[in-house]
């Protein structure tokens, strides 16, 4: 049982159930009578609608119906959702209001954009029926990149949006910060591409829609981060009808990185064709859809300077960000944009910065947040033009870093941008990951990849990310009869392994064995509220809720417990699942007590609310070399300090740092969702262009653990998922970057796949 606790490196308990293929995910969701729906998408990233004839296929064998963008707007249905970030410098009323219907009535604005849905009886007749759809098109000029987006003459996405500008954002002191560089000895410029991305989840989306015209209810299976969000956009903005009558289960997930976290059109489509047709409507994503339909990530442009003083101080940081917000607003789209401010600081007293964010349409898939949430963007540009501005002057980037780093007596800090860190150990995170790296034997190192003809470099990056943003997590403890536990908690599992973290804190404070508890997340009709997952929240929040229950759970099995055996509840002890009469051998179990207990009497609920965010940080050092006849890129080593504060599951945690920092691998490596400029065509529209990287493209990851403590929470957590992307990206890039720094080359744009870097060294011969 104590090997269970916290701070322990449990496997997680979810694993044998989807390694013997019992994982309940969107696809095995198979309702009696059911109805199969297909997307009919547009072939042209920017045309008028001139007609569209869906009567052939409505004739069609087996098919049920076929709703066109017409029929929708006629059915009197919401827009797709927006939300906004609630900062005090950001005014929603200030953004373009670019309507988003699930279907495009008069011009579609991608290639992808929905044109009709189609519902037959096996999803092989609706692929069929969408072929007999005679759609006549008037096409259009397009755009797809965000910097060709604002240029002189470029095509408008929007005919009455001017220059393509969905909106701007400022934050920080931007006179403090022309003063700063006004005054500066140094100024280091530089232009940042920061590649688009897709998430490419292991599961692709989908959703099952089963309405009830008895009961006028509705059950949408949907594989989504947030079942109550999603409730109340399908309640609230599109459908117009109460709460109750819907009913969201998320069931397994697997994978989503924040782009699951929107809703799409395929579901208010599937829930209004189940509703009007009385039967489950089944809609699921097959990969090649899945590139042209799922929302994209990061694409942006950005123009960074930084200014130092003699003693090579950062004085002030300015950054002009150009971001692809794509087509339409996602129901999330200004998020990675906006909450890039509260990386920029990073983990240095840098006095005054000021961010400016231009966020633009163009011909392409809309945006969403991916694993950081623009926070990894953040940290990429402030370590990239700190290492630049290190070669410019001729200064170790290591010195230069630890010169600006945040002291851990100057905690809590308050940065020029975002709220104030409470703790971190930044200068310690460096001084370790220089160590384990051995950063003074480097050179020798690469003089001996220079006899064998390799060139090797060394790079490195700090991050510190604000997690778990204020907010709060609802959960629900209860015992049964058998004496078990029946946790149903507020957050949403996408694969993290949220069962195995709540166990471990129902473990160590009940006294319970693991096989003792059951978790449920993630269905409206088993829960009272919840807001789902995102932002590396759970354990912070929904573990605090539930270590909330578990101590409210004790006091009141010391009330029945003191009844029973005639004590006062003060003289009652509590261990290992057992009440004793302090001092006595009188006792009695959980079991017991709840045989005779109403549900409520041994049922706790809890909240936690935050109004601060954790700050988990790192410091990461990556040594990479380059065959400089192909281009090709080999990770020697890998080193990642971290501090998350205190660790539930170390082999979690551990995880998570991995796959984070793989993630940035492929990003910088590999990763490339790219287009034709004229035409808004997708060129890398599978995985034989879109490349992922694989197990051979990384070496082992060393991982140290740094904690420091943070009292924003009881357990003392700070978030996980997202802090190895955010320390990652910019390290490779900049080890890249040094391994090629003899040839003259000082930057490289990702992907740096090895095409790239062998056309950079052949343009230095």
């Amino acid at each position: 049982m104590n090997n269970f606790n916290p701070n322990s490196p449990v496997i997680r308990t979810e694993d044998p159930r989807f390694l013997k293929g019992s994982g309940q995910f969107i696809d095995d969701i198979n309702l009696t009578n059911l109805l199969y729906g297909h997307m009919l998408r547009s072939p042209h990233a920017h045309a008028n609608i001139v007609t569209i004839d869906v009567s052939v296929a409505k004739a069609a064998p087996g098919v049920a119906d076929v709703f066109t963008g017409a029929d929708y707007l006629e059915a009197g249905f919401g827009e797709m959702p927006h939300n906004t970030v609630a900062m005090p410098t950001f005014d929603p009323e200030k953004i373009y209001p670019a309507k988003h219907y699930p279907l495009a009535a008069e011009r579609v604005r991608y290639v992808g954009d929905g044109v009709a849905f189609i519902v037959a009886e096996t999803k092989a007749q609706a692929q069929d029926a969408a072929e007999l759809i005679d759609v006549e098109y008037k096409i259009l000029k397009a755009v797809v990149g965000p910097a060709h987006a604002i240029s002189k003459g470029a095509p408008l996405v929007r005919d009455d949006c001017p220059n393509n500008i969905a909106y701007e954002f400022h934050q920080g002191d931007i006179e403090a910060t022309d003063k700063a560089f006004a005054a500066a000895s140094h100024i280091v410029k530089h232009q940042i591409r920061i590649n688009r991305l897709t998430a490419s989840t292991i599961e692709t989306r989908g959703v099952v829609a089963d309405y009830n015209p008895e009961t006028k209810f509705t059950t949408v299976h949907l594989p989504t981060q947030g079942a109550f969000g999603a409730r109340g956009i399908l309640a609230n903005r599109i459908f117009n009808q109460p709460e109750e009558n819907f009913r969201v289960i998320t069931g397994d997930i697997g994978g989503s990185f924040g782009m699951k976290g929107s809703t799409y059109s395929e579901t208010p489509l599937a829930v209004w064709a189940s509703q009007k047709h009385c039967r489950p409507v089944k809609w699921v994503s097959d990969r090649a859809e899945a590139f042209v339909s799922d929302n994209h990530a990061r694409d942006k442009v950005v123009n960074a300077e930084l200014a130092l003083d003699d003693d090579y101080n950062f004085l002030g940081l300015r950054v002009h960000s150009i971001a692809n917000t794509g087509a339409y607003y996602s129901t999330m789209s200004t998020f990675p944009i906006i909450m890039s401010t509260s990386g920029l600081a990073g983990t240095y007293k840098t006095p005054t910065i000021h961010y400016h964010a231009t966020a633009v349409f163009s011909n392409s898939n809309p945006m969403s947040p991916y694993r950081g949430s623009g926070r990894p963007d953040a940290g990429y540009i402030i370590e990239r033009i700190i290492d630049i501005a290190a070669r410019e002057l001729d200064v170790d980037p290591a010195e230069l870093r630890q010169r600006n780093l945040i002291a851990e007596d100057m905690m809590p800090f308050k940065p020029a941008l975002g709220p104030s860190y409470d703790s971190g150990h930044f200068p310690k995170n460096q001084e370790v990951a220089l160590a384990k790296a051995d950063a003074e034997g480097f050179e020798a190192r690469r003089a001996e990849a220079q006899e064998r003809g390799k060139l090797l470099g060394l790079g490195m990056g700090n991050n510190v990310e604000g997690s778990a943003p204020p907010g709060q997590e609802w959960a629900k403890l209860g015992i049964n009869e058998d004496g078990n536990a029946l946790l149903y908690a507020g957050s949403t599992d996408q694969g993290q392994g949220h069962a195995t973290m709540y166990t471990q804190i129902i473990c160590e404070h009940l006294g319970m064995r693991p096989g003792q508890v059951r978790i449920f997340e993630g269905d409206t009709g088993i829960l009272e509220k919840g807001f789902g997952s995102g932002g590396s929240k759970v354990s912070g929040l929904g573990g605090s809720a539930v270590f909330k229950t578990t101590g409210m759970l004790i006091e009141k099995g010391k009330k029945l417990a003191a009844e029973h055996l005639e004590a006062a509840k003060a003289d009652i002890d509590y261990a290992d699942q057992t009440f004793t009469v302090a001092g006595t051998d009188r006792s009695i179990t959980f079991t017991e007590l709840a045989k005779s207990a109403k549900e409520e009497d041994l049922t706790a609920v809890g909240t936690h609310k935050t109004s601060a965010p954790t700050f988990p940080s790192g410091c990461h050092i990556c040594e990479v070399e380059i065959d400089p006849d192909t281009g090709g890129v080999e990770v020697k080593r890998y080193i990642a300090v971290t501090d998350v504060g205190k660790s539930i599951n170390p082999t979690q945690v551990e995880g998570q740092i991995k796959g984070g920092i793989v993630q940035a691998l492929g990003q910088v490596l590999s990763e490339n969702i790219a287009y034709d400029a004229d035409t808004g065509q997708l060129l890398s529209g599978s995985y034989m262009d879109y490349a992922m990287p694989k197990a051979k493209d990384i070496c082992f990851i060393e991982t140290y653990d740094n904690p420091s403590s943070t009292e924003v929470n009881p357990l003392g957590v700070k978030g996980a998922g997202e802090i190895g992307t955010g320390c990652a990206v910019a390290t490779i890039v900049n080890a890249l970057v040094d391994a090629l720094s003899p040839l003259g080359i000082h930057h490289i744009d990702t992907p740096a796949t090895a095409e790239s870097i062998w056309r950079c060294i052949q343009s230095t011969k």
